[in-house]
């Protein structure tokens, strides 16, 4: 049952008519942005981005101690992680009748520094403000539930993602016909096998689940990272990867016209924005990440969608299901921000 997005979520307060989470929430306007958009979803939970505030500005940064080099070895999905960020930084200003402005990659010496977002406190808002979805990230859950296959995704819930965003050359793509599905749950399983046999990704990942990336207890992370470092566990996680992807009703592909840092970074702005609407909508949603993490699985992807020129940026998979339990661990907010001395 969807609720009325005016209402603080349940659990949450509202502090100068913000919705808030926990017992800190900075008195800053500019930090407060910052306060929302480390709760933007990343690849395995990792996070990976600073924050450096200036009085009107704030520059993005790439944390690179935080990737996944192994997983991710072309920066793809921590591009598309920081997306993420930048856009739930700009919805929160959106709240706050704050105006935005993007510049991506300000500095040609400095790739790690990814963008730079404008913030005039008098506004106007941006053309195409999006305030509405701040509620949402306060309850959006990467979802790990397998889904009702007995519940469509409905057109208008399909309207309502497909014309949710637009930026760059990014384009969302539907698959729902369940020939086609089926071969990509054999895809992801290829995936699976051909990444887990490598030891160094199972390692990899097994320090993130033991970090607490899928949300878990700290006791229930340890079990599974024992799990994930070993081929047995490995299997069996596999296969509820390739059970998830096969009960979705629904899976989207966002895709791109080039294949550069800015197309990936757009990539993640709108999956922002679309994981924010499916909240909304009571739709569940997960990354299907493997499959694109090895070339020949993502050459697959491209022929089931019919991409042709056009290069596979994000997939995910949306669907109905009951609600996480929990938020998953979010890095405390003076381990990702600075502020920049003030002089005069």
């Amino acid at each position: 049952m969807r609720t009325d997005p005016n209402l603080p979520p349940a659990g949450s307060r509202t502090v100068d008519g913000w919705f808030v989470t926990g017992s800190e929430f900075p008195s800053d306007p500019i930090e407060r942005l910052v306060h929302y958009a480390r709760l933007a979803p990343s690849i395995r939970n990792s996070q990976p981005w600073k924050f450096v505030l200036g009085s009107s500005s704030i520059d993005v940064f790439a944390d690179r101690a935080r990737w996944l080099s192994v997983a991710d070895g072309d920066r793809r999905e921590m591009h598309l992680s920081l997306g993420c960020a930048i856009e739930s930084l700009r919805i929160a200003a959106d709240f706050g009748g704050y105006g935005t402005g993007l510049q991506y990659f300000p500095m040609q010496s400095d790739e790690t520094l990814v963008a730079r977002v404008s913030v005039a406190l008098g506004g106007p808002k941006r053309a195409d403000p999006a305030a509405d979805l701040l509620r949402s990230m306060l309850t959006r859950r990467t979802s790990r539930k397998v889904f009702d296959t007995a519940q469509p995704v409905g057109d208008k819930d399909k309207s309502a993602l497909y014309s949710c965003f637009e930026v760059g050359s990014v384009s969302l793509h539907f698959l729902s016909e369940r020939t086609a599905l089926d071969a990509l749950a054999a895809l992801e399983t290829r995936a699976d096998a051909m990444l887990f046999a490598k030891p160094e990704y199972r390692a990899e990942l097994a320090h993130w689940v033991g970090r607490g990336a899928l949300g878990t207890s700290w006791l229930m992370s340890k079990i599974g990272q024992l799990a994930v470092g070993y081929l047995r566990g490995s299997d069996r996680i596999a296969r509820e990867d390739t059970e998830r992807v096969a009960s979705a009703p629904l899976v989207c592909l966002l895709t791109t016209h080039h294949d550069q840092r800015v197309d990936q970074i757009q990539a993640g702005e709108a999956y922002m924005r679309i994981a924010l609407v499916a909240e909304s909508r009571d739709l569940r949603i997960q990354p299907v990440s493997q499959v694109l993490e090895t070339p020949e699985t993502r050459a697959g992807v491209a022929e089931i969608f019919g991409l042709g020129e056009r290069t596979a940026q994000h997939l995910f998979r949306l669907g109905h299901a009951e609600p996480e339990a929990g938020p998953s661990t979010r890095l405390p907010l003076d381990s990702i921000m600075v502020r920049m001395a003030r002089t005069g």
